[in-house]
């Protein structure tokens, strides 16, 4: 099995333990993460040479607040999106934070999308286009986009159940977003006017991670497997590993796969090979969101099993590993 021709290697996140949900990549030098600890949302930075950790504010009543998606257009230009549960208020509500090049802060999404859903992935284009999905409870899918002014809700087409879990595109009017209907798979496309719901092989409870990439090709992750859009229909593939989680893609013939037993998968443009996470990662980590800068750097990062009779207990110890070349 061909792994690459780079290396891995693990690097540790300052701070007390936690789960990292999500990374953005804007060149070797520079990442963030973003996840939770405790009640508390946590971004992490990456500087080319060590972590560091930021603690955005919450309202007091949030329990169980979160980051869990995370983008960025330039060292000046980042959001962060997420949620929590208000104790006081009863409901769903959504976090996003926004990265003006010298801090974090809160970001008020509107009177009238203030509650009652939360925020699970975020894509942007430019510092005044963006997208942010999640879902309601109950009420649906949720998609918002951005515009430099403000955060408008477009109609997302989906049962009342359903959830959007991850969101990408590689223009505006050229986006994906996929997630669950409560019972499988759920696709839907954005063209620019509308939201569109794509028909999508059956048998799949969820998709969690998608990527788009410029010749108009795109993966989704999710279960046991992949899928893969051809700029016609989306088909099943089987990448090779037993859990699938998170996607990354430098080019349309370096796709890195990544799922919750530190298994790793890349696709050279025609096969899927199969990789593990080194030692003491390989088997024991929990990857839930990936990244990829060109030409050769590729982020994964998530949690680690630790303790416990046979693996089964888990401690959020954040991990972040990279590869270049």
């Amino acid at each position: 099995m061909r792994r690459s021709a780079g290396v891995w290697r693990v690097a540790s996140p300052s701070g007390p333990p936690a789960l990292l949900n999500d990374i953005v990549a804007l060149s070797p030098d520079e990442a963030w993460a973003v996840g939770q600890t405790s009640d508390h949302p946590v971004i992490q930075h990456w500087d080319g040479t060590t972590w560091s950790a930021v603690t955005p504010p919450r309202p007091a009543s949030l329990i169980g607040a979160g980051l869990l998606g995370v983008a960025a257009v330039s060292p000046s230009a980042a959001l962060a999106v997420g949620g929590g549960y208000d104790r006081l208020a009863g409901q769903e509500v959504p976090l996003i934070q926004r990265w003006n090049g010298t801090n974090w802060a809160a970001q008020d999404p509107g009177p009238w999308l203030r509650s009652g859903y939360v925020l699970t992935s975020v894509a942007m284009f430019t510092a005044d286009e963006a997208w942010a999905v999640g879902h309601a409870l109950p009420g649906g899918p949720i998609a918002l986009r951005w515009d430099g002014a403000q955060w408008i809700r477009i109609p997302a087409p989906g049962p009342d159940r359903g959830r959007l879990l991850a969101v990408a595109g590689i223009a505006p009017d050229d986006v994906w977003a996929v997630g669950t209907t409560g019972s499988g798979a759920l696709i839907m496309h954005f063209d620019g006017r509308a939201w569109r719901r794509e028909r999508c092989p059956s048998g799949r409870s969820s998709l969690t991670d998608v990527v788009a990439l410029p010749d108009g090709s795109a993966w989704a992750a999710g279960g046991d497997g992949l899928l893969h859009w051809n700029g016609r229909r989306w088909r099943r593939v089987d990448p090779g590993l037993g859990s699938v989680n998170t996607l990354a893609a430098l080019s349309p013939t370096e796709v890195w796969a990544a799922g919750g037993r530190g298994e790793l998968a890349r696709f050279d443009g025609e096969k899927w090979h199969r990789a593990d996470s080194p030692a003491p990662l390989d088997g024991a980590a929990v990857w839930l969101g990936a990244a990829s800068v060109a030409p050769d750097t590729v982020w994964m990062v998530g949690s680690q099993r630790t303790g416990g009779s046979g693996g089964s207990a888990t401690l959020h110890s954040v991990t972040a590993l990279t590869q270049e070349d």
